[in-house]
C-alpha cells in the first residue's frame, strides 16, 4: 500500500495538530461566533487532514473523501470571501452591498462556466477530473476578489479590528499558494510531489500564525493599514470613500 511521502507524513501530522489547537483556541476565546465561515474552514481543512492518516490513499474511498472534501473547502473559500468584505466593509453598507451583489453574480457565472464544457476536459471521466475543472474556474474567480480587497485595503485607510488583518493576511496566503499550485498541477503533474509539499508548509505557516495571533483582544484593537506612503492624508481619503459610500446608498436603495 502506497503511503505519502515521509515529509508531507510529517507535515500532515503538524497540520493536524496546529488546526486542532485552533479550533479549540477559536472556540474558548468565542472567535467562532465572531468569524463563523473561517472556523468552518477550518474544521473541514481539519477533516480533509486526518483522511490520509485514516484511509489507504490508493482506494477509491480516498478520492471520493478527497473530492468531497475538497468540494467543501471551496465551498467554504468563497464564504470566507464574502465573510472578510462582510468585515473590512462593516461600517461602508453601500459598498457591502455593492461587492455581495457582484460576488454572487460572478460566481454564479463561474460555476456555469465550470460545469458546462466540463465534457471537454481531457480527463473527463474521472471524478477528480471534474473537480480540477470546477475547481480551476472558481478559484481564478476567487483570486480576483481577493486581490482587489487587498488594493482597497492598500489605498483607504479604513480601522479595522486587529483580529481581521490577521484573518486577511493568513487567508491571502494560503489561498494564494493552493491556487498557483491548482494552476500549475491543471496545466501537467510534473512537480506534483515538490509542489504538494510545498504548499503543504506553507499552509502549515498559516495555520501556526492564525494559532498565535488570533485572540479575544485583537477585535478591540483597531490597526490602519491603507495609505502609509502618505498618512497625511488620511483625511481626505476615507471622506471621499464615505462620500462614494453614502451615494451607493443613496442611488441604490434596494440593492
Amino acid at each position: 500500500m502506497r503511503q505519502l511521502p515521509i515529509e508531507q507524513q510529517v507535515l500532515l501530522t503538524l497540520q493536524v495538530a496546529a488546526l486542532l489547537m485552533l479550533c479549540v483556541r477559536m472556540w474558548v476565546a468565542k472567535l467562532h461566533r465572531v468569524y463563523l465561515y473561517f472556523f468552518g474552514y477550518v474544521l473541514v481543512e481539519l477533516c480533509q487532514a486526518l483522511v490520509p492518516m485514516l484511509v489507504p490513499v490508493e482506494s477509491l474511498l480516498y478520492r471520493d473523501l478527497y473530492v468531497v472534501s475538497q468540494g467543501l473547502i471551496m465551498m467554504f473559500y468563497a464564504l470566507v470571501v464574502f465573510e472578510l468584505y462582510s468585515k473590512v466593509l462593516k461600517d461602508l453598507e453601500g459598498l457591502a452591498k455593492l461587492a455581495r451583489r457582484y460576488i454572487r453574480i460572478a460566481l454564479g457565472l463561474a460555476i456555469l462556466i465550470a460545469v458546462l464544457p466540463v465534457r471537454l476536459e481531457k480527463n473527463p471521466a474521472k471524478m477528480t477530473g471534474y473537480l480540477f475543472a470546477f475547481e480551476r474556474t472558481v478559484m481564478s474567480l476567487l483570486v480576483i476578489f481577493v486581490l482587489f480587497i487587498i488594493l482597497f485595503l492598500a489605498y483607504y485607510p479604513l480601522p479595522l479590528a486587529r483580529n481581521v488583518i490577521i484573518y486577511l493576511a493568513g487567508y491571502v496566503v494560503s489561498f494564494l499558494s493552493v491556487t498557483i499550485v491548482t494552476l500549475i498541477n491543471n496545466v501537467g503533474y510534473f512537480w506534483n510531489r515538490s509542489l504538494s509539499t510545498a504548499q503543504m508548509g506553507v499552509d502549515l505557516a498559516c495555520f501556526l500564525f492564525w494559532l498565535l495571533a488570533l485572540s479575544p483582544e485583537g477585535e478591540r484593537r483597531r490597526v490602519v493599514v491603507g495609505h502609509q506612503w502618505n498618512p497625511g492624508d488620511d483625511q481626505r481619503v476615507l471622506r471621499q470613500m464615505e462620500a462614494m459610500n453614502a451615494a451607493l446608498l443613496r442611488s441604490r436603495p434596494k440593492l
